[in-house]
């Protein structure tokens, strides 16, 4: 029986978010059609109530979606709920209307001057720290973008949850699909090519593993950043997960940069009673930065 699947880092806010959102709505309206499950990364902000008017294809009926949201990066929520009964919807509202204007700010920042902010982070991060310093709304707001959303057809009957990785959020959820119990996660792992950056990748694969030893079946897909040479993607090799396109195609997709490729950091890996029918790459410069994935699997 097949199931459909897509990973895609669509790039929320930066480099002319505003230009590309049309094209990444374009391609999902079409993709939500024949998809069962679509994971993204980069794709929410935490606390907008909006999702829907940046995402138009959530729109569609035959889908459910579940995103990651700061409330579910820190005991915020929890906090609030216990000790603001009174108050606690008055308190989200609050944060929803400021989250609201935040997008706006940052939207158009960062989609006019997102690269160059992007260089100033990874080549002058202490020119980068003073200045988020004296921007501190906007410096918070651009650390929370980075959420999670998964979008899965109704014909599969599942709920997505978050769970924290080490200092990152998964999603995480189990189906039932011809018979078989599933467990799929989506993905966002740190970037950087200093060593510590390889070991905390590495180290949030391994917990990530041992939170699915106890499943026969599993999918684990999203940007790793980081390459089939690493110690992250050797360790998933030996605790028996399988590259999908590499199995259907028997070579490597590039996915990044999306301009020209020149590696591939974003992964469909399998573990169990999967095979897979086919694989290919998709996107292009004007959606996002990465090319995303599709995978169609034979469960």
């Amino acid at each position: 029986m097949k199931l459909n699947i897509i990973t895609w880092n669509i790039n929320f806010i930066h480099d002319n978010w505003l230009e590309r959102l049309d094209h990444i709505n374009k391609i999902l309206e079409k993709e939500t059609d024949k998809t069962d499950i679509i994971a993204l990364q980069e794709a929410t902000l935490p606390f907008n109530n909006k999702i829907k008017e940046l995402h138009t294809f959530l729109k569609k009926t035959n889908v459910n979606y579940f995103d990651t949201s700061l409330l579910e990066r820190n005991g915020l929520y929890k906090y609030i709920l216990e000790n603001c009964p009174k108050y606690n919807k008055y308190i989200f509202s609050a944060f929803e209307y400021l989250m609201n204007k935040l997008l706006w700010l940052c939207g158009y920042i960062f989609s006019y001057w997102g690269e160059y902010i992007k260089k100033l982070y990874f080549k002058h991060p202490y020119i980068f720290l003073s200045i988020g310093l004296c921007c501190i709304p906007i410096f918070l707001g651009m650390w929370y973008f980075i959420g999670l959303l998964t979008i899965v057809s109704n014909k599969i009957d599942t709920v997505v949850q978050s769970k924290y990785i080490g200092n990152r959020v998964i999603q995480y959820f189990d189906f039932k699909y011809n018979n078989k119990d599933i467990r799929c996660i989506n993905i966002h792992f740190p970037p950087g090519d200093k060593e510590k950056d390889k070991i905390r990748r590495l180290n949030h694969i391994k917990e990530i593993v041992s939170f699915c030893n106890s499943k026969d079946n599993v999918i684990i897909l999203g940007d790793f950043n980081d390459t089939r040479k690493s110690k992250m993607y050797k360790y998933l090799k030996k605790s028996g997960y399988k590259n999908a396109v590499y199995k259907a195609v028997g070579e490597e997709l590039k996915t990044f940069p999306s301009n020209k490729p020149e590696k591939c950091i974003d992964f469909v890996m399998i573990k169990g009673d999967i095979k897979v029918k086919n694989a290919s790459v998709f996107g292009s410069i004007n959606a996002s930065d990465h090319k995303g994935i599709k995978v169609t699997l034979d469960v």
